[in-house]
């Protein structure tokens, strides 16, 4: 047994819920299918041949509510915990892990200057100064002050987002310098792309997608709930596919909750089922597991690590909080706005509606009382019926699978979207409340 160990255990609480778990649990399916995909990209003993490398469609596409852990699948494909040849397939080349953000991607020199750098540091420079002399040439990024004459805006667009410049600079390259092994983009937060197709970070998104450069490179797009509708909207679908993520299991919260004891030198022994039953309301939820774990640290820090001093009522009493703490902070000003619509909509909502299915829904609850009412800031919307919707879907209310249907990723996430909409004992096909979430 590891001795206690209370400052990596402050600096995991300090760090927040954007640390990186101490145990990750799950998504074993995702990993592998990432890594199989990084895999059929490579050719081994071609690697310095021209056109020999990369498959088109070779694009992972991991979506669900916030907090269910998509950040973490990308910190761990980053890690690679596992031997070169468990990771890669091949005995002596294992994938590197280009990480990105969308909020960092303005254009397509955001995506592009970096993976150069992975392709060949020493020449990405050169890259970078034949792409800037190319705008140069009287055209520049954002529709702001270009000046080609000849030409549709299209092809204007695919011009400016640089995809023949990289093409050229890679063949210049001699073949020792060109990559040596797979490369996975990984870019999270992808639900703040909203590009149309012939936009020129979507057009980098594209090639990547379509395998334009000839080179072992997987896509993966990590994201809220709609994230797989910006991606189709970007035109990244042919070969494709989708991985929802959502709660763990049983057996994994337990993993988690008990390895994160061991992890920070907290002896659990005799302690399993105590854990276990501490851990059950966050339904296998990742973000409410975190802050099991942080407030079960933060105790353990008052104890010296002594599980046995530990007031759980206490403990079960701060978990709650933090839970309740997290969905008022997801229950947007539009949902609260429009609170009592927005609860009469979760009351009737059953896991496996369509969209036809919802809206009907929606229709139906709206009344003339200004909290039952669509929201004003929809107002001026082709569709404020959709796009209601759609922000349920963005701040994890309910979830679409991958079969088109839509679910409650977190059922007490329902139980208070509806308490919070004080709606008449008599609702029609209420949903039950969660006494986990009392006062």
């Amino acid at each position: 047994m590891n001795e206690f160990q209370p400052r990596a255990l402050e600096k995991f609480i300090l760090r927040g819920e954007k640390e990186a778990p101490p145990v990750f649990a799950g998504r074993d399916h995702i990993l592998d299918d990432i890594l199989a995909a990084s895999k059929e990209s490579w050719k081994p003993g071609t690697w310095f041949r021209e056109d020999s490398h990369g498959m088109a469609g070779n694009t992972r596409i991991v979506h669900g509510a916030p907090g269910a852990g998509k950040s973490s699948v990308l910190r761990k494909l980053g890690d690679w915990e596992m031997t070169p040849s468990a990771a890669s397939g091949l005995p002596t080349v294992r994938p590197k892990v280009l990480l990105l953000n969308s909020a960092g991607i303005e254009s397509p020199t955001d995506l592009l200057e970096p993976l150069a750098e992975l392709v060949s540091a020493r020449r990405a420079p050169d890259f970078v100064k034949l792409y800037e002399r190319h705008l140069s040439l009287g055209v520049s990024l954002g529709g702001v002050g270009v000046n080609v004459k000849a030409g549709t805006r299209e092809s204007r667009n695919f011009s400016l987002a640089g995809i023949k410049q990289f093409g050229t600079w890679i063949r210049s390259l001699p073949w020792h310098a060109r990559l040596r092994c797979p490369v996975i983009v990984a870019i999270d937060e992808a639900q703040r792309f909203d590009h149309d197709a012939d936009s020129p970070v979507a057009r980098v998104l594209q090639a990547l997608h379509d395998n334009a450069w000839s080179l072992p490179l997987t896509l993966v797009l990590a994201g809220l709930g709609d994230t797989p509708d910006k991606s189709r909207k970007m035109q990244l679908t042919r070969g494709a596919r989708l991985h929802e993520v959502g709660c763990l299991s049983a057996g994994e919260t337990r993993q988690v909750i008990q390895g994160f004891c061991r992890t920070f030198g907290a002896n659990a022994e005799g302690f399993e089922d105590r854990l276990a039953a501490y851990a059950e309301p966050s339904e296998g939820w990742p973000r409410h597991l975190h802050f099991a774990q942080a407030v079960l640290g933060q105790e353990l820090l008052g104890t010296h690590g002594d599980m046995q001093a530990l007031d759980w009522t206490f403990l079960n009493a701060e978990f709650r909080k933090s839970r309740v703490s997290y969905y008022r902070d997801q229950q947007s000003p539009m949902m609260e706005s429009a609170n009592g619509l927005t609860a009469a909509v979760m009351a009737q909502f059953r896991d496996g509606m369509e969209i036809s299915d919802i809206v009907n829904v929606v229709n139906k609850c709206q009344r003339k009382d200004s909290n039952f009412s669509l929201p004003k800031s929809l107002s001026g919307s082709p569709d404020p019926v959709l796009d209601f919707i759609s922000h349920l879907v963005h701040q994890g209310a309910i979830q679409k699978s991958d079969d088109s249907t839509y679910y409650s990723p977190i059922p007490s996430f329902r139980s208070f979207l509806v308490k919070r909409g004080n709606l008449d004992p008599g609702t029609e096909n209420a949903a039950p409340g969660d006494s986990r979430l009392d006062p």
